[in-house]
């Protein structure tokens, strides 16, 4: 049997129309030009079947020999034991399922399992002062889209001693607490930001009807803080942000993203486990320094009254606020 193809000779490029004779039982003999090349088929390197990729026969003497698959060639590599694992998968269409199916899980259970993982690790070899220099990032990334508070400076100056008082008869955070105040049309809302700085948005003052419901949102979010969430969070972001511009060749920007304040929202989606996380931790300090966390569940009272359209348990990343009240008063 004859195969037809290309020959090259040993370090060049230049193409040669040949083809090889595999016709004898235990060598092969590659015809240029008239010129014949024979050599022991042990002494040949053929390339393992991938895909659909040509296969390619190498001799001692640095001559290679390429010929397109065909049924041919598949029929003398089947017959001399040179099929590849690869190509008998694709070969299998159940193999192949089954590597599809292992593809999928593989990916999912990074995502879900590995990449959560890798990210507390990180976050937790993170040095303070590159945390800080990060909340400080996401921070000016705030001030190009919001505006100055419009609160007063005594009273924000008030709410910040309290604060300071407040963490006095707490366990010791992570970092030293810096609080901000801003406004924005996003309605009543505060954000713990990595490094340990909390932002307050004007309307979450205004709603609040007593100091001990606003201190309860407050402390929610030094819950945050205690637990490192939005440092692992934006850790988790930038893995998977650094894993995808791997597999996509596109990196540019990439580090100026990882502090912007779009990676910041798309991390601030709590899962439902770190808002208990927080709530639990806003309750307990409630009871050290008020006696009572009725308060807190007031406020969540009041921001449930500040909803729009409900939205279903299962698309919602927050607890819901029935159960979240409910928790706070047990």
């Amino acid at each position: 049997m004859r195969l037809s193809g290309t020959a090259f000779p040993p370090k060049s490029s230049v193409r040669h129309p040949a083809w090889l004779d595999v016709s004898q039982v235990n060598s092969l003999d590659l015809v240029i030009d008239g010129q014949i090349i024979t050599d022991d088929l042990r002494n040949i390197e053929v390339s393992v079947p991938v895909g659909q990729l040509p296969i390619r026969f190498h001799f001692p003497n640095g001559w290679m020999f390429v010929t397109e698959r065909s049924p041919a060639i598949m029929t003398w590599l089947s017959t001399h034991k040179k099929s590849g694992f690869v190509d008998k998968l694709e070969s299998n269409f159940f193999a192949w399922f089954f590597s599809a199916l292992l593809c999928v899980a593989v990916v999912v259970g990074s995502y879900l399992y590995v990449l959560p993982w890798l990210s507390h690790k990180i976050a937790e070899a993170v040095p303070d002062y590159a945390a800080i220099a990060l909340g400080e990032k996401v921070l000016q990334g705030f001030d190009e889209q919001w505006q100055p508070s419009a609160l007063s400076a005594s009273e924000q100056e008030q709410i910040r001693q309290r604060v300071v008082q407040h963490l006095e008869q707490l366990e010791e955070l992570p970092y030293s607490v810096e609080v901000y105040f801003r406004s924005s049309n996003m309605g009543a809302n505060a954000f713990a930001l990595p490094g340990g700085k909390i932002v307050i948005l004007d309307d979450l003052v205004k709603l609040a009807e007593s100091e001990q419901q606003l201190d309860s949102i407050i402390l929610h979010e030094l819950g945050h803080v205690h637990h490192q969430h939005m440092l692992k969070k934006l850790v988790h972001s930038s893995v998977l942000s650094v894993g995808v511009s791997l597999m996509t060749g596109e990196s540019s920007g990439i580090i100026d993203n990882l502090a912007g304040v779009g990676v910041f929202f798309l991390a601030n989606g709590h899962s439902r486990e770190v808002e208990s996380e927080a709530d639990e931790y806003a309750k307990r300090s409630m009871l050290t320094i008020y006696g009572t966390s009725e308060p807190m569940a007031e406020m969540f009272e009041l921001f449930s009254q500040q909803e729009g359209m409900p939205v279903p348990e299962w698309l919602n990343s927050h607890p819901d606020f029935e159960q979240r009240i409910q928790a706070v008063r047990e």
